[in-house]
């Protein structure tokens, strides 16, 4: 077990960092008090420090505190952007038919882009191994 700066502990058997210490830190470095945040968030401040304490703290309720603190903890855990499908889902709806055309050609070219990259690459391996 390594203590490091933030005080984070991580556990090497498992690589989980406890969520709600880092939780607990990110507040102490923000500019909000626990009361405020209680009020923001209409969690009691024993419900704070209750979620300070939990080593597997929810994504939603880190995700809730990082919108008022404004800290991403995805960077913490990449496995969190997995669960934000939710939110572009509902970013898409909210999209009008224009800005939907947009956003498809958007990605059509980049698929255009990556498929020609990808091309190019087996062509070279293609000659790379017939010139050997």
């Amino acid at each position: 077990m390594i203590v490091l700066d933030v005080r984070i502990s991580i556990n090497y058997n498992y690589m989980q960092i406890h969520r709600g210490k880092l939780l607990k830190s990110i507040i102490h470095k923000s500019n909000i008090s626990i009361f405020e945040l209680s009020k923001t968030l209409s969690y009691s401040i024993d419900a704070i420090h209750h979620h300070i304490e939990m080593e597997m703290l929810d994504f939603k309720l880190l995700s809730a505190y990082g919108e008022v603190l404004k800290y991403d903890f995805s960077v913490d855990f990449p496995e969190m952007a997995l669960n934000t499908t939710t939110k572009e889902i509902t970013h898409a709806e909210a999209m009008n038919y224009d800005e939907l055309l947009k956003d498809r050609d958007h990605w059509k070219l980049k698929y255009i882009e990556l498929l020609e990259k990808h091309n190019e690459l087996l062509i070279r391996r293609l000659n790379f191994s017939s010139s050997n």
